[in-house]
């Protein structure tokens, strides 16, 4: 069986499922190479192959056109993000440290992987194509949807241990995956800045939240076991 690195030799030496695999796979990372880079206007499908160290023609036998490659790269790398957050999830039982390590666990993976992160996240204006009519928006996916469960199930597990849980979870969910996000996103997107430690600021966005839902549990569970003292009533 030939095992060759992908982009060194021929595409005709890719026989064997595995040795297939590599050559799609050398294709997609020089995709998000590039498509991280440029917009998607400047970046061909035989540009791509150039830059994996193929002929022109060998990547149309993986990918139909431009959006087909596009698809596969955010497919991919949603993908190897899902299982590494079910990983850090399943990691702990106890439910904050959970919601604490996936948040924290998820930055220091996409900041070990920028042009990952930039392409899933920062790629407003270079879009292959808008979504197709009766396609799934990407955020709403198996595969995103995969990744997004994890926070999601996660902060579920502990507001079913508090008392009075502060808000509805999906919207505390939405808030932390926003957040932190975010402040990844914005310092990258504005590198002339000199930013603070990014991880830094993550993990302190972090805590405050979670810190912040669980004082607001306590503070409405008192709430509740304190019944009001109804005014008496004047007597006429």
């Amino acid at each position: 069986m030939s095992r060759r690195i992908p982009g060194s030799g021929s595409l005709g030496r890719a026989k064997t499922p595995e040795d297939k695999a590599l050559v799609r796979q050398a294709f997609i990372n020089a995709g998000r190479r590039l498509l991280a880079q440029e917009p998607a206007s400047q970046v061909s499908l035989r540009r791509i192959a150039g830059e994996a160290g193929y002929s022109p023609a060998s990547i149309y036998q993986y990918f139909a056109d431009s959006r087909a490659l596009f698809v596969a790269i955010r497919e991919n790398d949603m993908s190897a993000a899902a299982d590494f957050f079910e990983r850090v999830a399943s990691s702990t039982t106890d439910p904050v440290e959970r919601v604490r390590q996936v948040s924290k666990q998820s930055i220091n993976y996409w900041l070990s992987r920028p042009e990952e992160f930039d392409f899933l996240f920062s790629m407003a204006g270079k879009h292959v194509a808008p979504t197709r009519e009766g396609e799934v928006p990407f955020g709403q996916t198996p595969v995103a949807m995969r990744a997004l469960n994890v926070y999601f199930h996660a902060i579920d597990a502990l507001f079913k241990t508090l008392p009075a849980p502060p808000m509805p979870s999906r919207l505390a969910a939405d808030t932390l995956f926003a957040a932190i996000y975010g402040v990844v996103l914005v310092p990258r997107a504005t590198p002339t800045k000199r930013w603070s430690d990014i991880y830094r600021m993550a993990e302190l966005t972090i805590d405050a939240l979670v810190d912040s839902w669980l004082a607001g549990s306590a503070s409405a569970s008192d709430r509740n076991a304190t019944p009001d003292k109804a005014t008496p009533r004047k007597r006429r």
